[in-house]
């Protein structure tokens, strides 16, 4: 199974076709798209959830422009909404795997440095606890499914120089920890000289797939011709 993320910076039609082909040359099961648009939807993949619609409040956002979307090749048992989510900013999944498997995908946009005028990195670290507990209700909820948390993160997790701040990146690795998933993508993890520098989009998976999973396949940020993040895609020998 293939799991893949990328922030397309709201898939502007002249990018669109660039968009698909590099989805298509990297191919997954499940894409957990960030600042994207209804209109890109990656190939083999026409099962989908999105966030609600994101208000127009930037030149580049447009009829059809949202935080999240989560579209997979297998069928989407339902989305699922908790009375505490951002339905803006986060959207949740249940994915039926086949075989009575099933897993939860939980995609997500954390806040950025000076995001909604907040200076520094206060907003970021508020919101992850927030998100964190959104995680235990998840697991709560569905103990014996899989979770998988997928998006941009806006954080190296590492020490925060590239992104980030050590206090984000400590709140979540705590958070992951609670519900018992780690960073397939963190530096640790991920292949040399796949990206020129550290990405800040993520994927977090169970920790009992640890030893079965590894990144597959990146590409660096092409601000002109792609969008300004780097995208990836991580495979599970389940």
């Amino acid at each position: 199974m293939r799991i893949g993320t990328w922030n397309v910076e709201y898939a502007d039609e002249s990018r669109l076709d660039s968009l698909r082909q590099v989805l298509a040359n990297n191919s997954a099961d499940i894409w957990v798209l960030t600042e994207t648009h209804d209109d890109l939807v990656p190939a083999n993949c026409a099962n989908v959830v999105h966030s609600e619609p994101r208000p127009k409040n930037w030149w580049k956002i447009r009829p059809g422009s949202r935080w999240v979307s989560i579209w997979s090749k297998y069928p989407i048992i339902k989305r699922l909404v908790l009375d505490s989510g951002d339905n803006e900013r986060s959207v949740m999944a249940l994915i039926d795997l086949g075989e009575t498997k099933s897993l939860l995908v939980y995609g997500t946009v954390l806040p950025w440095k000076d995001d909604r005028k907040i200076a520094g990195w206060s907003e970021h670290e508020r919101i992850i606890p927030m998100q964190g507990a959104e995680w235990l209700e998840l697991r709560e909820n569905y103990p014996d499914t899989p979770l998988c948390i997928a998006g941009d993160l806006n954080t190296d997790m590492a020490d925060g120089r590239r992104y980030g701040s050590k206090l984000g990146i400590a709140a979540l690795r705590t958070a992951f920890s609670s519900v018992g998933v780690f960073c397939a993508t963190e530096p640790e993890r991920f292949p040399a000289g796949l990206l020129p520098i550290l990405p800040i989009d993520h994927i977090a998976l169970p920790i009992e797939w640890a030893n079965i999973t590894s990144v597959v396949a990146a590409w660096p940020a092409d601000k002109a011709n792609l969008s300004d993040h780097s995208g990836m895609v991580v495979e599970v020998a389940v």
